[in-house]
């Protein structure tokens, strides 16, 4: 099931990406606070970044473009999609590039991406690293191998960020279905210039269940005022309205973890969204918690004509956390 999922989703990335438009610019005015309209556009796993006065959403390939990114602009609006990574990494062997998540390192910026290491087979997907030295990109890969490849299945769902105390940390996904394990997310920590793991990586959540079906994916995590680490992430089948965002309430950057939501979804499908997920999460005006996400429109579906159009958000205007 977790392999005709995967496939579908590579059919709904919108075409091969690596589309020839340039970067934008990176004179954008001040926008405070982020856009908040609809874009009317696929744009799966959203990913927000805050950066020079502006903010900046990057998301899995859509439109013939491998990495679009949108600037916010001078009229509180998203500008229409351009490329932010031109170059193919020289391990990826297709042009589709899934989930990238985008920080600010120093006066550089740093993004993680997961992409094929197989032609024709989203499923051999591994995470690798590119850089730039403005927001928007052009952002350039590093090196001639994916930095984090593990065993069993796909490697995917990189977030970067930065916790309070100014270390830097990544999570992620790794399917195991090859092996008969359950899915796990997992966190490590990143050298001083976010483009390497220091360490060995931890289990922050694993063995997913109930409304999870097999899936546990997209995670994203902040910190919170009472020094705990919140982790959002996705479960259940992107394709389908049941597609839904889960939390988790972890000790610190690298676990443990212990579930919010076992027996129903967080966010989950209403009638103004279906199948909520990707979630991303950054901070706003006054250091305002703002979370991004995809969701299906009134219809479901890439075979039927649906796309999962980019949601932006302060997560204050969601239900409240459990």
């Amino acid at each position: 099931m977790l392999v005709m999922a995967l496939a579908s989703w590579g059919v709904g990335c919108g075409g091969s990406g690596g589309g020839d438009r340039a970067a934008p610019s990176t004179t954008v005015p001040t926008v405070e606070p982020p856009p908040t309209n609809p874009i009317d556009a696929d744009g799966p796993d959203p990913d927000v970044l805050a950066a020079n006065g502006s903010y900046w959403m990057f998301t899995t390939t859509a439109d013939h473009l491998r990495v679009p990114v949108r600037g916010a602009t001078r009229t509180g609006r998203w500008s229409a999609p351009t490329e932010a990574l031109p170059e193919r990494a020289a391990w990826a062997r297709a042009n589709d590039v899934w989930a990238p998540g985008v920080i600010q390192v120093g006066g550089r910026y740093v993004m993680w991406f997961g992409a094929p290491t197989v032609p024709n087979d989203s499923v051999s997907q591994c995470i690798g690293v590119a850089v730039a030295d403005a927001p928007g990109g052009p952002y350039t890969p590093v090196g001639d191998k994916p930095v984090i490849c593990g065993k069993g299945g796909p490697t995917i769902d990189p977030f970067p960020w930065r916790a309070p105390d100014g270390r830097l940390y990544i999570a992620w996904t790794q399917y195991r279905y090859k092996t008969g394990e359950p899915t796990q997310i997992l966190a490590s920590r990143l050298n001083a210039s976010g483009t390497a793991t220091v360490g060995e990586p931890r289990v922050l959540l694993t063995d997913p269940q109930g409304w999870e079906a097999i899936i546990l994916e997209n995670p994203a995590l902040f910190a919170q005022s009472d020094g705990t680490v919140r982790l959002l992430y996705s479960g259940n089948f992107f394709t389908g309205a049941d597609y839904a965002t889960g939390t988790a309430t972890c000790k610190g950057p690298l676990g443990p973890c212990v579930r919010d939501t076992p027996g129903k979804p967080w966010l989950a499908s209403t009638g103004e969204w279906k199948g909520p997920g990707g979630m991303s999460v950054f901070r706003g005006p006054h250091d305002q918690v703002w979370v991004t996400f995809h969701a299906w429109g009134s219809v479901v579906g890439y075979g039927k004509g649906g796309r999962r159009a980019p949601v932006v958000r302060p997560l204050s205007a969601l239900p409240p956390l459990p």
